[in-house]
């Protein structure tokens, strides 16, 4: 029950006068949610804790030169979904819709988002085709898989036909070898989605793996655990280099209207990799 009453109320709503009348702003608006289905008046702000540190620890980049960021209209405030969750189930939907009724697929979501891993959950429950969904991470508690990206032992070669990797490889020391365990684990005609940040304004990749210093992390790479900041052309290349064939659905794919109602902005762009 306590969670349903999170996916449902909004952030800040105290209590049932206030909450009733939030909904029925939020009923109003223009936008919807496309991970918990909500209509929504206004999507929230990215936190004010990134922007503080960026600007404490003196980030030169501006949140328009990010290429899938909505900044302003980062959180859907009945789920809490992100702007990039909101941008994968768009996505997910049609794949999941689009299945054939005896197909079997197994996918891996990689330190998942929990309004997301929820979302691609229900979709599952209700299709009648055989999907296996598990959940992977490092550190987290609650996945199905402790795994380190880097060195998948515990997963087969060929084993998923789908993987999900979301703001992942920024994270992790060698990116390259997380690139290669993804291309082996993933079938031959899979695909994924293959997710990081990306400042639209620098010409290559900027990485430096032994550096610890947080505040200098934050400087250079835009958040005190990430060891590089990517380029577009960099990360593409990189891709690349791994075996994968790689594919950008932006606004031209989705369309405008759809990104705008998903309060996605339209230089958003959905990485699909394909072996």
């Amino acid at each position: 029950m306590i969670e349903v009453i999170k996916r449902i109320i909004p952030l800040g709503v105290k209590t049932r006068a206030h909450y009733i009348r939030a909904r029925a702003r939020a009923f109003r608006g223009k936008h919807r949610c496309p991970v918990c289905n909500y209509r929504v008046g206004a999507f929230q702000p990215l936190p004010e804790f990134y922007a503080e540190n960026l600007k404490k620890y003196g980030w030169p980049f501006t949140a328009d030169e990010a290429e899938t960021c909505n900044h302003l209209g980062y959180l859907c405030p009945f789920c809490q979904a992100s702007d990039r969750d909101r941008l994968y189930a768009l996505y997910l939907r049609d794949y999941l819709t689009d299945l054939k009724s005896d197909d079997s697929i197994n996918i891996v979501d990689f330190a998942p988002s929990a309004p997301l891993s929820r979302f691609i959950r229900e979709q599952i429950a209700r299709s009648e085709r055989n999907i296996s969904y598990r959940t992977s991470d490092a550190f987290a508690e609650g996945v199905d898989d402790r795994v380190d990206i880097t060195n998948m032992e515990v997963y087969k070669d060929g084993q998923f036909d789908f993987f999900i990797c979301s703001h992942v490889l920024e994270h992790v020391t060698d990116d390259r070898k997380a690139l290669s365990e993804l291309y082996r684990i993933l079938k031959p005609g899979g695909s994924g989605l293959l997710m990081v940040p990306i400042i639209l304004s620098v010409n290559e990749i900027d990485e430096d793996p032994t550096l610890v210093d947080e505040g200098e992390r934050w400087k250079r790479f835009g958040q005190f655990d990430h060891v590089r900041l990517y380029s577009k052309n960099g990360f593409i290349e990189r891709v690349r280099d791994s075996g994968f064939r790689i594919h950008e659905c932006g606004r031209e794919f989705f369309g405008e209207s759809l990104l705008a109602r998903s309060g996605i902005t339209t230089k958003s762009v959905l990485y699909v990799v394909e072996k």
